[in-house]
């Protein structure tokens, strides 16, 4: 009888001990860019000094760094929508995110001028969070 419990109680725990359970973890909820909005050019002024360096050595506009969050590396970040009064995906797929949630334009970018609110999708292995109008990108 001794014996039968203890198979019963290691069945149960190879059992248990089978089921899927996620790996890591992912939070969010502090999630945030300071400040939640960025202004970028749409055309340069070789006139400016500014402007004639990122011209000179092509450097792309970037916003800051996505702060608040947490997680199991490696943690990715990408666009889910842009929502703007210019639909066109040749214009919207000009922004790009890269490390720890940085939006990235062309220094070279055919946006029109206008305001893009920018969602984005966190993911890791076994989670993904989409965050709603992150970021507000102005294009002067």
């Amino acid at each position: 009888m001794k014996y039968i419990w203890m198979i019963i109680l290691l069945s149960t725990l190879l059992y248990g001990g089978c089921q899927d359970v996620k790996v890591g973890y992912l939070f969010t909820h502090n999630a945030k860019y300071n400040p939640d909005s960025v202004v970028f050019k749409a055309n340069l002024d070789d006139a400016n000094d500014d402007d004639a360096h990122r011209k000179k050595f092509e450097i792309p506009w970037q916003s800051q760094s996505l702060e608040g969050v947490q997680g199991t590396n490696p943690i990715r970040y990408s666009i889910e929508r842009i929502d703007s009064d210019h639909n066109n995906p040749e214009i919207l797929n000009q922004f790009s995110s890269v490390q720890k949630g940085v939006i990235q334009l062309p220094w070279n970018h055919s946006v029109p001028q206008g305001k893009y609110a920018i969602s984005l999708r966190i993911s890791n292995e076994g989670y993904s969070v989409v965050l709603d109008s992150m970021i507000m990108v102005i294009i002067k």
